[in-house]
């Protein structure tokens, strides 16, 4: 095992270790993945073969350390972005990006093959057949990543391998060893304003293009760099012996031995050194090469990934009736649903806690005067423990059949505004106006770790058990992911433009969703913060997040009076469920076609689809 402390001395540890025996430093990145060997790096960034903990066959793995240059929201928005463009068959899959002291890390798919240099050195130069077929595989691959605003910045020999064990299909029905693009450690999101202002000088010197070595690179210096390695694959002779420093010309023609006339022509012209007279886009490559469509070409990145600023919507499709209507009389401040469906706590801005039967509303058992406004409540899986938490800050706990009060938790500074229960019922997690989140062991009532990082209260909290992931919403719009074994960040997920007032994950552990103030619902990739959907379509604050057991059907409540159902598999509006007459704080599947909600002024309502 490799310290990823690029200060250490002594960076090479027995397998096994979990911490630098030189240094201290944790070996692996989110308890899962670990560098075995050192590939190359400079200043700016280092390159590690890694192994992945959970893997069984071949657990091989890239790891990327980087600098914090570019700032940390910088890096996310980077990472969110190629991980949404990663799911094209020809980019290694982004498995995870971490942030720990400073740094920030890729985990990418590690490609077994031969990259164009080592295949150069064995077999010899390439003729104009083997350019051809390397422009065809390799301009579909960059007109989708400008497509998708991303410049590459690194196009070069080494970053083309042609993997043996990845195929990819395509339309045609033919398909042969797919040749990948790999390192997009370069690799920059362009925007009108990017591309107004020069950046960092990234990429390899003697294949980027002019304008790149100044820091202006754009999506036609990726192409520049293109041509520079077809020209040194055709040759066989580095860039920087082939270009008239004098001249400012490329003289690569008289050592390339015979080479289609047209493809010479098409060579030259992704060589120009002036914009203009390069060529715009890939797509114009290929239409000189005769291709006007591209039957061949992969398929494009799956539908279920949306650029950006894109949302979905579409007709609703499922019809749902309201087939219970429970009026209890009783302002809500604070509404949980018990795991089995049977009953409902509520806290009212009387300071009464209360357990309610779900089926009539009657009232199973009622609290004492709370010294503050209840802001947060919670029943245990089991249904035997309620916690609320609010202003006075300290979180209350009943017992769940006879409302005895059980020892309280003090620690928070500041109000508690979200809680939630392991799914084994043993640890309760807390957020607090304090910026804080406590974690709680139920049989002590003590904390065992308090984690910080959030700017703003902390809002919303769910638990995956299972994988030992904590996800947190707050007030600032961001979602933290945290490791609940090894107690650490992992990720921060930004994009809403307000708090972020509900959090969940999918059952197949790979996406966490956000609700916010800003009325958006984001669903993105819990390990590598791609986006997978935004849905938009609450014309108030979404509150509350429920998701069905099958994995596939997400319900949201609103500030709007509405509960809504959405497709996760294809990002759909399902159905609007219109009835309440105030804010619905809470949502929650009963079973395989019932929901039941609860608004504010103490309504009650179970749907069933039709």
């Amino acid at each position: 095992m490799f310290c990823l402390n690029p200060s250490c001395p002594k960076p090479t540890n027995p397998d096994g270790a979990k911490f630098c025996q030189t240094c201290g430093v944790r070996l692996r990145l989110g308890d899962r993945y670990y560098a075995y060997q050192p590939l190359g790096g400079g200043n700016a960034s280092r390159t590690f073969l890694g192994l992945d903990g959970h893997q069984i066959v071949d657990a091989r793995c890239i790891i990327k350390r980087f600098v914090n240059d570019k700032g940390e929201e910088r890096f996310r928005q980077e990472a969110a972005r190629l991980d949404e463009v990663s799911r094209h068959p020809q980019i290694p899959d982004l498995y995870a990006y971490f942030e720990r002291d400073r740094a920030q890390y890729l985990v990418q798919e590690f490609i077994e093959g031969r990259n164009l240099l080592q295949k150069l050195a064995q077999s010899g130069t390439f003729d104009s057949a083997q350019i051809r077929a390397l422009l065809l595989d390799i301009l579909p691959l960059l007109q989708f990543l400008h497509d998708h605003q991303i410049v590459h910045r690194d196009i070069k020999p080494t970053n083309l391998i042609r993997a043996v064990s990845r195929r990819v299909s395509f339309p045609s029905g033919s398909a042969h060893p797919s040749l990948m693009l790999v390192d997009f450690g370069a690799a920059k999101r362009l925007t009108e304003s990017a591309q107004a202002k020069p950046g960092t000088l990234m990429g390899s010197a003697e294949y980027a293009a002019p304008e790149q070595l100044m820091g202006q690179a754009t999506f036609a210096s990726d192409l520049y760099s293109l041509g520079v390695t077809c020209i040194h694959l055709l040759t066989g002779l580095s860039p920087f012996e082939l270009f008239d420093g004098a001249a400012g010309v490329w003289r690569w023609r008289l050592v390339a031995g015979a080479v289609d006339n047209r493809l010479a022509q098409i060579l030259d012209r992704l060589l120009a050194t002036s914009l203009s007279d390069r060529y715009p886009t890939a797509a114009a490559v290929l239409q000189d090469l005769g291709v006007t469509s591209t039957p061949d070409s992969p398929p494009p990145i799956r539908a279920s990934v949306l650029r950006s600023g894109l949302v979905a919507k579409v007709a609703e499709t499922q019809q749902w009736n309201c087939v219970t209507t429970v009026e209890t009389g009783l302002e809500m401040g604070a509404i949980a649903f018990s795991a089995d469906g049977k009953t409902v706590a509520v806290a009212s801005p009387d300071c009464l806690v209360r357990r309610l039967a779900l089926e009539d509303g009657t009232v199973r058992w009622q609290s004492e005067p709370q010294p503050g406004v209840v802001t947060a409540i919670a029943i245990s899986p089991d249904g035997e423990t309620i916690v609320t938490g609010g202003s006075d800050r300290t979180i209350q706990r009943w017992h769940g059949q006879d409302g005895a009060l059980l020892q309280p938790f003090v620690g928070h500074t500041e109000a508690v505004t979200a809680l939630a229960f392991d799914p084994y019922g043993t640890t309760l997690y807390s957020g607090s106006r304090d910026r804080t989140i406590r974690v709680w062991d139920l049989q002590t009532g003590k904390t065992t770790t308090t984690l910080t990082g959030h700017k703003g209260s902390v809002e919303a909290l769910a638990v995956d058990g299972d994988r030992h992931t904590l996800v947190s919403g707050s007030k600032e719009g961001a979602v933290k992911i945290w490791h609940t074994g090894t107690r650490e960040l992992l990720r921060t997920l930004s994009g809403h433009a307000a708090a972020v007032s509900a959090v969940a994950l999918t059952p197949d552990h790979q996406t966490v969703i956000s609700g916010s103030w800003d009325m958006s619902l984001k669903l993105r990739h819990v390990h590598a913060g791609g986006l997978r959907y935004n849905l938009v379509g609450h014309l108030l604050p979404i509150t509350a997040i429920a998701l069905h057991l099958n994995g596939e059907t997400l319900a949201t409540a609103s500030h709007d009076a509405t509960v809504k159902l959405w497709s996760l598999t294809q990002g759909k509006l399902l159905s609007t469920l219109s009835g309440h007459t105030a804010a619905v704080e809470a949502v929650a599947f009963l079973d395989s076609d019932q929901v039941v909600s609860g608004d504010r002024a103490g309504t009650i309502k179970i749907w069933q689809q039709v």
